[in-house]
Order: structure tokens, then C-alpha cells, then sequence
């Protein structure tokens, strides 16, 4: 079992640089140069970034300074006799190639992740890491809650769905899957909004708190979060049980076919036992290949379903932030996702051992 944890880990570690290596260079790649936007809406702003300023801009999040800004941060460097400064940048910058320049960028910028320094956030002003973690909350709530009914209300309805097969039940369950699946969540979402928070006004349909109210205490807090959060969260638990259903119903009308099945009946086993014990521990198989994805759900964020009800998610964060061409935001955050992706992964590779006793973790 260690020998087999840490070779993971070991592959673990070069998915994680692999990752990060695509990822920088997609970012170095990118036609449109989001710092230089950002120096101009600062100058238009009536703030003077200086060459040196700009320069510090580029080299701090690992990206090429264009040559006009080289040439005059080198001006600035000669008019102020800042020579020992003007040859030190020279002999570090000046002679590289463009691929050495992004190298080396690469390799400052992984040995500042190394650290968890994921850098300053053009959009927020706070350290990326800061930003992730003071709006995790509310996406980790959503994914949470939602997962939870998603797995109580799929897997028995697949459940049924398989062992009554061509019933009133597994129509129905088609339906639902079928639903699950088409809805666009922006579509679906705004949907419930209209029906239960605009003609209804069961719920509130936007934002996470009201703010018109103060005082509360602790339990109408309670349900001034459920009245917020109810919609949101039925939208993703619709969405996302389709697919869950239609995987569980498939891989239990496979197992209920094989020959272990019909040996259990021949000995006269209950149907229940027969289900539960021997079927559906088999359908846990293919399941625990889908949980790899849903440690990054759980933290990701719905962006859409975020935006559509205005909550101070990370999806809803990290969305603003690609539009405003944050890069440091959308590197942090990419990596972050990538490591949770990777530790995703290995719990279930893990997990294969708790399902299926003829796996040997060695």
C-alpha cells in the first residue's frame, strides 16, 4: 500500500509540473498584454507608472517586457546614473533569448507556487491565495449540500430504475435524466428564479444576504441563507443527477446480467440481498471512477448558476477576473484547481481497493 501511495504521489508531482508548464506557456502565448492594459487604465487614471515601475509589473509574474519598456527603463537608468543597476539588468535580461526569457520566467514563477505565492491579484489587490480562500465558502456550501442530495436522490432512482426496467419508474427516471442533461443551467436556473422567487416570493432571488435587514439572530440568519441559497442549490442538484442516474442505471443493468447474479438467485437469496450485497457493490466500481472529479467541484465553483443568482462565489470571483484579464488570478486559480484534481484522482484510486477486494494496492 505505501510503496503503491507514494509512486502515486511521485506520478502525482510530474502531472502537477506538467500542468504548470502547459499553463504558463498558454498564458506567454496569449496575443492580448493584460499588464500593458492595466498601466494604461492606471495612467488614465492620472497615476505615472514609471519604466522601472513597469518593468518590476512584468518580471514579477515571470512574463516578457516588451522592448519599448525595456528601452526606456534603460533611459531611466542612464538619466538618474543608476549604471551598476543599468549593467545588472543588462547582463541578466539583455543578452537572453525569447526562450530563455521564458524559462527562466517559468522557473520563477514555479518557484514562487512552490512557496504559495501565487502572486497580487490585478483585480482584487489581495494575494491570489487570499482571494481563493476568502471565497471558497459559499461555492464549497453550494457543492456540498447539492452533492449530497445528488447522490441520495440518483443512485436509487438508478437503482430502481435498472431492477424495474422498462416500468412506468425507469420512463420516469429517463425523463429526468434526459432533463438533467439538456437544461443549460443559465436557462433552467433563471426559470426557478421566475417561478419561485419573482411570482412566488417563496425565495429571495439573488445574493446571499439581506441586506436590508439587520439584527438578526442567529436561527433567522439561518433561514435568510436557506431563503438565498434554496434555488441556487435545486438548480445544481436537477442538473447534475441526470448524469449520475444514467451511469448508475447502466452499470446495474450490466451487473444484474452476469452470472454471479443468477447464481446468487439460484441459491435462493433474497432479491434485496441479491440487489444491495452482490449488485450494486459491483455498480460502486465505475462511480468511484467519477468521484476523481468532485474534489475540484467541490471548491471550483458553478460559475454559471453564480451569476445567474449574483453570489459571491469563486466561480462568479474567478469569472470576473478572466474577463478583466487577471492573470495572476487565473494562473493561481487554475493551479489550484490542478491539484485538487490530482489529489481527486488518487483518493480514487484508493477507493478501488474499499469497492473491489480483487484489487491489490502493491
Amino acid at each position: 500500500m505505501l510503496k503503491y501511495i507514494l509512486k502515486r504521489l511521485g506520478l502525482s508531482i510530474l502531472i502537477l509540473l506538467g500542468v504548470s508548464l502547459i499553463l504558463y506557456f498558454l498564458i506567454r502565448c496569449m496575443p492580448v498584454d493584460f499588464i500593458r492594459s492595466k498601466i494604461d487604465a492606471m495612467n488614465q487614471g492620472g497615476a505615472t507608472i514609471k519604466p522601472d515601475a513597469q518593468v518590476t509589473m512584468y518580471t514579477s509574474y515571470g512574463l516578457d517586457v516588451p522592448e519599448d519598456v525595456v528601452e526606456e527603463y534603460r533611459n531611466q537608468l542612464k538619466t538618474e546614473g543608476r549604471l551598476e543597476e543599468l549593467d545588472k539588468f543588462n547582463k541578466e535580461y539583455g543578452n537572453d533569448s525569447g526562450f530563455v526569457k521564458m524559462l527562466k520566467g517559468y522557473l520563477g514563477w514555479l518557484g514562487k507556487i512552490c512557496r504559495l505565492d501565487f502572486g497580487k491579484s490585478f483585480k482584487y489587490g489581495d494575494n491570489v491565495v487570499n482571494v481563493i480562500k476568502d471565497n471558497m465558502g459559499v461555492s464549497f456550501a453550494i457543492a456540498l449540500i447539492a452533492t449530497i442530495f445528488e447522490f441520495l436522490i440518483a443512485i436509487p432512482l438508478g437503482i430502481t430504475a435498472a431492477t424495474h426496467q422498462y416500468s412506468i419508474r425507469d420512463y420516469i427516471v429517463t425523463i429526468l435524466v434526459m432533463i438533467g442533461i439538456s437544461l443549460p443551467a443559465f436557462f433552467f436556473g433563471q426559470v426557478l428564479k421566475n417561478l419561485l422567487a419573482m411570482k412566488l416570493g417563496w425565495f429571495y432571488p439573488s445574493g446571499l444576504v439581506n441586506a436590508a435587514v439587520s439584527g438578526m439572530t442567529f436561527w433567522e440568519q439561518i433561514v435568510d441563507y436557506f431563503r438565498h441559497l434554496f434555488i441556487p442549490i435545486l438548480t445544481v442538484v436537477i442538473l447534475s443527477i441526470g448524469g449520475r442516474m444514467r451511469m448508475t442505471r447502466t452499470n446495474m443493468l450490466e451487473v444484474m446480467n452476469s452470472d454471479y447474479i443468477r447464481t446468487a438467485r439460484a441459491k435462493g437469496l433474497k432479491e434485496k440481498t441479491v440487489i444491495y450485497k452482490h449488485a450494486f457493490r459491483n455498480t460502486l466500481i465505475p462511480l468511484v471512477t467519477s468521484l476523481a472529479g468532485l474534489l475540484p467541484s467541490l471548491f471550483s465553483g458553478a460559475i454559471i448558476t453564480e451569476q445567474v443568482f449574483d453570489l459571491p462565489g469563486i466561480g462568479n470571483i474567478a469569472l470576473q477576473a478572466m474577463s478583466a484579464g487577471d492573470i495572476p488570478f487565473i494562473m493561481g486559480y487554475n493551479m489550484f484547481l490542478a491539484l485538487l484534481s490530482v489529489i481527486g484522482v488518487l483518493l480514487s484510486d484508493l477507493m478501488y481497493a474499499v469497492v473491489d477486494p480483487r484489487v491489490k494496492l502493491s
